[in-house]
């Protein structure tokens, strides 16, 4: 791309802009900066082949950040190289006695199956008597378009009526706990899109293995085709299933209970036998970190935390690394744009009904995050940041602050929470959250934070400036280094057999997700080995949660 060629597109970048903004100077601004990009991208030597479709994506990317910034949203990622912590649903579906029903039951339960093309048509001519011509106008169609879809509307109740009855079969609906790799959307998506709705979780997986038809999914399902229209075209439209002609399917990858188990022995062996070590490299690693300033300003508690997030992002990375070689895995912003200003990959697991996940065996091993978002101008503070993975090999941290309420809401209320014990100002009250208030105990069983003899709170989440988070993210980035290197043959042992997924997702699905499972529960394996022999938190009793607050105070 040529200046003059990128130059030449501001008019047309003007109209986009004018189209999204509240206000001619935010859109003047908007294209001024994706131009400043484009010019950019010249003088480093990008490759472009299309101006205007990457000028205009660049113009996207900026109009969510500009959102995001008038509603004090953060760009918040979760588990960029890894899945964030799974939405677990509960709901059951009811089931529907179809013993016994009439004649006249049968054939309204079979108009409720057609599609809305037919469906509408249909009712208007047989439920309520309306001539064709009369349908026709009503619906601005043609009359022969009207008695044609008459027509094979009966021969779709005709057939579905003189089917051989089959025996009704047991229907219990599954669960599927939905995870990403990347930067969520602005109202939580793709998450919200499917959250409780135990109806919107069984479509996917009835549609994972080949397309199908909504007829179809209503039938499997047994809901009526009027119910669950809206439930797909909301999927569809949030991008989580995809429609070709008359049939859709879901449109990420979604794991069985094989598939998240397959190779967790091997990792247990491997960290077995791997620990001595590995942990001299990581006790090297922690010496360092022990001599730095801002580990001596912690408290116990913090200092602690601070050395179990070392660890499992050092020894994560690492492997993380060898996964990446084998799988391949792009950068951040190779994730796909989305709408609502979206950056991701979603991944599912499902689950039969009733499942009980904390007794599982990949519960105690599982790894969800590295997670987190930078707030920019809130409370004072020039920047506020909470990051965290969640882990039982060390502690809980976002699969709990569910009890806040949803992603984004919940983070930002317990870092406005952890900010304002840090500061020690009740000032800051009124702005966290009440649900978050009245759950303060769940923060200090997580030790998040704890109560003085006097009844104050004190933080016990270890607190770094952003000039230290640079400092203990190259520490860290230099043991996983290390460990890659040294390790590299033994770990690339484990990232063999990668999830098959079906053929009309292959291109959609990136590489790395089909071998997630292959090395995620090591670095659990390694910790809990460690503290077995003595080697790391021992006789250390208390939650270890690895999550840091990183506060830069206005001057």
């Amino acid at each position: 791309m040529e200046i003059e060629e990128m130059l030449a597109q501001a008019d047309y970048l003007m109209h986009i802009a004018v189209s999204k903004c509240d206000s001619w100077e935010d859109a003047q601004d908007l294209v001024q900066e994706t131009i400043l990009d484009g010019l950019h991208a010249i003088r480093k030597g990008v490759d472009i082949n299309n101006a205007r479709n990457w000028l205009c994506t660049v113009l996207n990317r900026k109009y969510y950040d500009l959102l995001r910034e008038k509603y004090r949203k953060p760009l918040e990622f979760y588990g960029m190289d890894f899945d964030v912590a799974m939405e677990e649903v509960n709901n059951q579906a009811t089931d529907v006695d179809e013993d016994g029903l009439t004649e006249e039951e049968n054939l309204r339960r079979s108009v409720a199956h057609l599609t809305k093309l037919y469906r509408e048509i249909v009712v208007r001519h047989y439920f309520h008597g309306q001539e064709v011509k009369k349908i026709a106008d009503e619906l601005s169609l043609p009359e022969n378009t009207v008695k044609s879809r008459l027509r094979l509307g009966r021969d779709k109740l005709r057939k579905d009526l003189t089917m051989e009855k089959y025996e009704k079969q047991s229907f219990e609906p599954e669960d599927l706990w939905i995870s990403t790799s990347g930067y969520i959307g602005l109202n939580d998506q793709p998450h919200s899109l499917v959250n409780n709705d135990k109806i919107a979780m069984n479509l996917l997986i009835l549609a994972y293995e080949k397309p199908v038809t909504i007829p179809e999914l209503s039938d499997a399902i047994g809901i009526s085709t009027a119910y669950i229209e809206p439930v797909v075209e909301r999927l569809v439209e949030g991008e989580l299933m995809k429609k070709v002609g008359d049939k859709v399917f879901t449109d990420f990858i979604i794991y069985n209970q094989k598939d998240s188990t397959n190779t967790l022995e091997l990792q247990k062996k491997l960290a077995g036998d791997l620990c001595g070590e590995i942990w001299k490299h990581v006790e090297e690693g922690l010496r360092e970190l022990r001599l730095s300033a801002y580990y001596k300003k912690q408290n116990s508690s913090q200092a602690m935390k601070l050395e179990g997030y070392f660890v499992l992002h050092s020894v994560y990375r690492a492997v993380i690394r060898v996964r990446d070689e084998v799988a391949g895995n792009g950068s951040k912003y190779d994730y796909p744009d989305r709408k609502n200003g979206g950056r991701w990959y979603a991944m599912g697991t499902r689950y039969p009904a009733n499942y009980d996940y904390d007794k599982s065996p990949q519960s105690e091993y599982g790894i969800s995050g590295e997670a987190g978002g930078n707030y920019e101008n809130l409370l004072g503070a020039r920047t506020i940041g909470l990051y965290d993975y969640d882990t039982k090999a060390l502690g809980k941290t976002h699969s709990a602050y569910h009890c806040v309420g949803n992603w984004s809401d919940a983070r930002e209320s317990v870092m406005k929470f952890l900010y304002a014990v840090y500061c020690d100002n009740e000032s800051f009250l009124p702005s966290i959250s009440q649900k978050l208030l009245t759950n303060i105990d769940t923060f200090i069983e997580l030790d998040f934070v704890e109560r003085s003899a006097t009844g104050k709170l004190i933080l016990n989440v270890p607190i770094l400036s952003m000039d230290e988070k640079k400092q203990f993210y190259a520490l860290m980035g230099a043991y996983s280094d290390v460990l890659c290197t040294e390790f590299h043959d033994s770990f690339i042992t484990m990232i063999k057999n990668p999830v098959m997924v079906p053929k009309q997702i292959q291109a959609d699905v990136p590489d790395f997700l089909r071998y997630i499972n292959t090395c995620c529960y090591f670095p659990s394996a390694l910790i809990y080995e460690a503290r077995e022999r003595g080697l790391f938190l021992k006789g250390y009793e208390k939650p270890v949660p690895p999550v840091i607050l990183f506060v830069d105070v206005a001057e």
